[in-house]
């Protein structure tokens, strides 16, 4: 299946698809529901539980800046796992350099 024929399916575009199914973008609550009902099966078989972290729809949209970053330690102070691997942004974005460094 496209990107654009799964965009059409859940009422995006073909690049939030794409960004989607690359981790770079979450889903939202509403998007979560339609990618279930299109495919037959949980999302979590189909998105990294990181991606998943808006599926009760409790904060949405996701916070943006600097806001983004104190939701994220809030969520891990409660136990819940953010980014797949501890070292996401040194393997994943190692031109970031994060305060300190």
């Amino acid at each position: 299946m496209t990107a654009q024929k799964v965009a059409d399916a859940i009422g995006c575009n073909k690049f939030r698809v794409k960004n989607m199914c690359q981790g770079m973008t979450y889903p939202s609550p509403d998007e979560i529901r339609a990618l279930e009902r299109l495919f037959g099966m949980p999302v979590d078989v189909m998105l990294e539980p990181a991606l998943l972290i808006y599926r009760d729809g409790k904060v949405w949209p996701p916070h943006i800046g600097p806001a983004s970053i104190h939701y994220e330690y809030e969520l891990r102070a409660r136990g819940v796992k953010v980014d797949p691997d501890p070292d996401f942004f040194s393997t994943q974005l190692p031109w970031l350099k994060l305060g300190g460094e």
